[in-house]
């Protein structure tokens, strides 16, 4: 009798369970679906989507298109080999022998001139150079010139093709040809092979100008420009950061370039439409628009597969365990399995709305101070979405990164791309008047503050800066030593300064 009654208990607890666990399942489908229903509404009439396709840009001609060119097209599609001549560039091992045999000697990789207010030092890159069977190591830069021609002639005949090719655009476009994959899983081989053809083609663009020779710098740093366009009108994060690189380099070489005073009136002229084009605030934007898009298909993708969902939970059990201790892989099994769709379902909704609250809708109206101060509230919120008490957020918490630190990389780009635009302006005055103007006549603004740029004549050379980051005016202080001018205790101004000759 009492056996009975033990298994009459166990059954009825059973069916209770199974009843509240049918009536949660519910209630959260029921919650879930109208959350999602909301947040997509709202995104909606805010002029956004959520389709990844419909945010890439429209196709080119490839008559127009500079990386149509081979070895450049296809490159975005990991399974073609890539070109023989491509691959000849990759000197990253013989650069860590070289560097091993020459212990205190460093190859200056993002070739900075600017930072430090004097030209490159290319001797070092000629010493390698000649040790890999480039040139002499007592070569002058205009032997090293026709030395890297020679060795490598796709640098020239892609500087070559830049001024015929205005538009450029990797082919196929982000995620064709890989459906299969969750946004996150999307693979770039191109972004790698933008990033060392840049920098090949910004050391070109050195040894042009240290050779007096202004029209083939030119067209090293229109390729180099080219690649960074490409790679950021992508509407992915990735992308933009890769471009940002991109362009800095080319703008070392601008610096270099002005130095030393070998460009005309036309071919400064030139350089500013080409400079003019990007906009990094605004690829920053579609960029941001392209991680909620991927995000919210990749929650999507894998929450249609039970082992994609087992594979979520362990990933959220693992950013939510504060001590750090193994779980056991059973419980993410059951927790994958028994979590019903309206859980997912919430999960994307809050990611969009703290993204459109707290990303997308302050871009869209512009400044920096009310951004940097709704990202403060995004990171804040992100917090609390790692949290167990926060189980909605879960998702906000793991997909979210720290964006703080990207949108100062991004302004800083979109800054030195104007300072460089008021630059060559000063410098074409200084062609047609002898000296740089006395005060900046330049409409160029501080994306910090929307103020014109801070210009200022030092002899026969001059500053132009901005407030940077921080938001202070530091009258043109350059960083220190061991500041870096993205970190975000950076505390001197963003400086573009020219020394007198």
């Amino acid at each position: 009798m009492k056996r009975l009654f033990t298994l009459r208990a166990l059954l009825w607890l059973l069916v209770s369970l199974v009843t509240v666990y049918a009536l949660f399942v519910s209630i959260e489908n029921w919650t879930g679906a109208r959350a999602l229903a909301a947040a997509k509404d709202r995104l909606a009439k805010e002029g956004e989507t959520l389709d990844f396709a419909l945010l890439l840009p429209p196709p080119i001609p490839d008559s127009q298109n500079f990386c149509a060119i081979e070895p450049l097209k296809g490159l975005t599609n990991p399974k073609l080999p890539v070109a023989a001549e491509l691959e000849a560039l990759n000197w990253s091992k013989k650069q860590s022998e070289w560097l091993q045999k020459h212990v205190g000697a460093s190859l200056p990789q993002n070739l900075s001139c600017r930072l430090k207010a004097a030209p490159i030092d290319l001797k070092t890159w000629t010493a390698f150079l000649a040790d890999i069977g480039i040139g002499k190591k007592d070569a002058a830069p205009a032997e090293m010139l026709a030395a890297l021609d020679s060795a490598h002639p796709l640098l020239k005949r892609l500087s070559d093709e830049a001024t015929l090719r205005t538009k450029a655009q990797f082919k196929p476009q982000i995620g064709e040809g890989q459906e299969k994959f969750t946004f996150f899983e999307l693979q770039v081989p191109h972004l790698n092979h933008a990033q060392r053809l840049g920098r090949l083609l910004t050391l070109r663009a050195h040894f042009a100008i240290a050779a007096g020779n202004g029209p083939e710098a030119l067209r090293s740093i229109q390729a180099c420009l080219r690649l960074a366009e490409a790679v950021g009108e992508a509407p992915m994060l990735l992308g933009t950061l890769v471009s940002y690189t991109l362009h800095s380099m080319a703008l070392e070489a601008v610096w270099a370039l002005l130095h030393y005073r070998i460009a005309t009136s036309t071919e400064l002229e030139l350089l500013s439409t080409e400079i003019q084009r990007a906009d990094y605030l605004r690829m920053l934007l579609q960029a941001m628009r392209g991680e909620l898009a991927g995000g919210v298909q990749t929650v999507e993708m894998m929450t249609q597969r039970p082992e994609s969902r087992v594979s979520i939970m362990g990933m959220v059990e693992t950013a939510s365990n504060a001590s750090g201790a193994p779980h056991e892989p059973s419980l993410s099994s059951i927790m994958g399995r028994l979590i019903p769709q309206g859980f997912f379902q919430h999960a994307e909704a809050r990611m969009i709305e703290l993204e459109l609250e707290h990303l997308l809708l302050p871009m869209k109206r512009g400044g920096h101070a009310p951004l940097v101060e709704s990202l403060a509230l995004l990171e804040k919120e992100v917090a609390k979405s790692r949290e167990l008490t926060n189980p909605h957020g879960w998702f906000a918490g793991l997909v979210l990164p720290a964006y703080s630190s990207v949108v100062r990389h991004v302004y800083l780009a979109e800054t030195m791309r104007r300072l460089s635009l008021a630059s060559i302006q000063i410098e074409k005055h200084r062609l047609a008047n002898g000296t740089p103007p006395a005060t900046l006549e330049s409409r160029l603004l501080d994306p910090i503050d929307q103020k014109p740029l801070r210009y200022r004549v030092e002899g026969s050379g001059y500053v132009i800066w901005s407030i940077a980051s921080d938001g202070e005016d530091d009258q043109g202080r350059a960083l220190k030593k061991d500041e870096k001018e993205n970190d975000a205790r950076f505390g001197a101004d963003w400086v573009w300064r020219m020394p007198g000759r």
